[in-house]
């Protein structure tokens, strides 16, 4: 049993690692509950008989939720435990998975998609929260790149076990995401020790401000001119969440309609983008924490090159599944937000600072139905072109904010 007060400098190394392990075991079937609104729209679509725009819609009512989530949740992780919280996300998002076989609808899908994407709004922001505290600054970028492997690895998971099913039988999947998040929670609890009673890494306990000591967190990220700073990273977010919809949101319809893939093949392509992700997770950390967090801008570039060659090079198994490798390498550079959020505020805003990405989803929240608009309307080619603009977008806006790194803030300095 840990005693009281501990510091987190004072875990021994090997308990650090155990205890990040299980903060990540949400985080798998997070990835894999939030992909399935990419991974079986077509399939869902089918079922359901619905339209291009109808299914965009499932997407609006899961950030929608996610967005309330976020606000909420992570306020609530602040204030009383960042752990509790964040078990009863992984447990909220998992039972909500399972209601999928009340299911028979459009309606009672868009109400599950949104019960689902309110817990899930948590999960970012308790999980950065938990694990920011366990490791000192130069070691952040490595793990935000594990933690965005890991997510690519849920989403990898999903294209795995999603690829033996189709409109007939597409629920299974959301109750194997579902299992798997119940589950999560309850070794959560087990493992991770409370942060009402362990100091972060570098804090001093002493000049800390204690957890519970406002009522609404979130406004102090508007006071002593954060206001402006708050705004652009939750702009920037919004880019990267409607520039993947734009992409990543059609490309298994892309595959499948305009390319006449089988399922089978279009699971084993959308798997080699996210080994791209997985692989790029650990690039792109490395990087921050070596060049600064502003450097993994980069990605976003990558990215918007590779959806142009994704679209215009000669169709064939191989161009998609090395493009889109390419393409998964860069845009999963976002990686890095975590603890470059949880940097710029105070530690008592950790949990709300990190949230702060999941606001971004204001932008995409009607994104998604315009996507699927132009999608409808002038091709998913189209659409696509717009992805790669708008990641190209939030390159630019990520290298205009400051840095956080210490080493490399001493070195601009110098």
């Amino acid at each position: 049993m840990m005693a009281l007060a501990r510091s987190a400098e004072e875990l021994s190394a090997p308990r650090r690692w155990i205890i990040f392990t299980a903060i990540m075991l949400p985080y798998v079937f997070y990835a894999f509950c939030w992909n399935t609104e990419n991974f079986l729209r077509p399939y869902i679509a089918e079922a359901l008989g619905l339209s291009k725009t109808e299914v965009a819609s499932f997407y609006t009512l899961q950030a929608l939720g996610a967005l309330i989530g976020a606000i909420t949740l992570s306020q609530i992780a602040d204030r009383y435990s960042r752990r509790n919280t964040f078990a009863v996300v992984s447990f909220g998002f998992g039972l909500a998975a399972l209601g999928i076989i009340f299911v028979d609808s459009f309606i009672a899908a868009l109400v599950q998609r949104f019960v689902m994407g309110f817990f899930m709004g948590g999960v970012f922001g308790c999980a950065v929260s938990l694990y920011v505290g366990l490791f000192p600054p130069h070691f952040r970028g490595l793990l935000a790149g594990i933690v965005q492997l890991v997510y690519n690895g849920g989403d990898a998971l999903l294209a795995w076990f999603g690829r033996h099913y189709d409109e007939s039988n597409w629920q299974v999947v959301l109750q194997i995401g579902g299992v798997g998040a119940v589950c999560a929670a309850i070794c959560l609890v087990l493992v991770v020790p409370s942060d009402r009673t362990l100091t972060p890494w570098g804090i001093n306990a002493a000049h800390s401000r204690p957890i519970g000591a406002s009522v609404f967190v979130a406004r102090d990220l508007f006071i002593e001119g954060r206001w402006r700073l708050t705004i652009r990273l939750a702009l920037m977010c919004g880019l990267n969440f409607f520039a993947f919809q734009a992409f990543s949101g059609w490309a298994t319809t892309y595959l499948r309609d305009l390319q006449g893939y089988s399922p089978d093949l279009v699971g084993r392509l959308m798997t080699v983008m996210h080994v791209g992700s997985m692989t790029g997770a650990l690039v792109w950390g490395v990087l921050a924490d070596r060049m600064g967090r502003r450097a993994s801008a980069a990605g976003f570039m990558v990215s918007a090159v590779f959806i142009v060659l994704y679209l215009n090079l000669p169709p064939s198994t191989l161009v998609y599944g090395l493009t889109g490798f390419v393409y998964g390498f860069g845009y999963v550079c976002s990686g890095v937000w975590g603890p470059y959020f949880a940097e710029l505020y105070p530690e008592y805003l950790r949990a709300t600072a990190a949230s702060i990405f999941n606001w971004g989803r204001v932008v995409s929240l009607f994104g998604a139905l315009v996507a699927g608009a132009i999608a409808e309307t002038f091709g998913l080619q189209t659409i696509m072109y717009v992805g790669a603009a708008t990641f190209a977008l939030a390159g630019l806006l990520w290298w205009s904010l400051p840095e956080t790194l210490p080493s490399r803030l001493a070195s601009m300095r110098g």
